[in-house]
């Protein structure tokens, strides 16, 4: 987990139990294939409570293991109400 996604997850009060949850029963709703330094995706999960938790991950060539750039709860004006799509910009 890069420091940036542990202090999120600190800010917002998310457990790694949650968290973990979230990318279990999570799907995949973005790739980032050009993100450097290894592609990642954005994974929408949920909380326990019923909220959405956006996850952004990727995996790198050398390093197996998931790394957490970042995770954050998406936000109404910006995702459909799926929080699958993102809302087009006028």
């Amino acid at each position: 987990m890069t420091r940036h996604a542990t202090v999120v997850r600190l800010e917002r009060g998310i457990t790694i139990s949650a968290l973990e949850q979230a990318l279990l029963t999570g799907e995949i709703i973005e790739r980032y294939p050009d993100d450097l330094p290894y592609p990642s995706c954005l994974v929408l999960g949920w909380l326990a409570s019923g909220d959405p938790l956006h996850v952004v991950c990727s995996r790198g060539n050398v390093e197996p293991a998931l790394r957490i750039v970042t995770l954050y709860e998406p936000e109404d004006t910006l995702w459909e109400s799926n929080y699958k799509t993102r809302k087009v910009r006028k």
